[in-house]
């Protein structure tokens, strides 16, 4: 709710006493689903400010993680026979054999036309990546 407040309003908020792993959730959001920027202020040690904030290309999602949330706990077969889709994908391509030491966001950046049509993840191993295409 707080992050399409910030893309309908081209505001920014504040956000203080968040653990490693909110800091890490909410860098995902930002950055993945709305598209927005964000900046930490402080130390290791010291207190610590996150600033999340509109920038230009900003959008609110089509589909909300609430609702990806709320999918889940129904179950793939429930949602299939409630909506008939089968996937908020087109397509998912799996890349095997990653050297070690290759991330996510080199991937990204060889992907960077697609960046508002994909979604990409770690595999189940640390030799693979996923890049799921969204369908429109």
């Amino acid at each position: 709710m707080q992050m399409t407040y910030i893309v309908l309003n081209k505001s920014t908020k504040h956000y203080t006493h968040l653990t490693g792993g909110k800091r890490t959730f909410l860098t995902l959001l930002v950055h993945e689903h709305f598209k927005l920027d964000m900046c930490v202020y402080g130390q290791l040690g010291q207190k610590r400010v996150t600033d999340v904030f509109w920038r230009d290309g900003c959008k609110v999602p089509e589909i909300m993680c609430s609702e990806i949330a709320e999918m889940i706990s129904k179950g793939i077969e429930e949602v299939k026979t409630e909506s008939n889709i089968s996937s908020i994908f087109e397509a998912t391509l799996l890349i095997n054999n990653v050297v070690r030491g290759n991330t996510i966001d080199q991937l990204k950046k060889f992907l960077a036309n697609f960046k508002n049509e994909i979604y990409t993840e770690k595999g189940a191993t640390t030799a693979q990546f996923k890049v799921h295409f969204y369908s429109f």
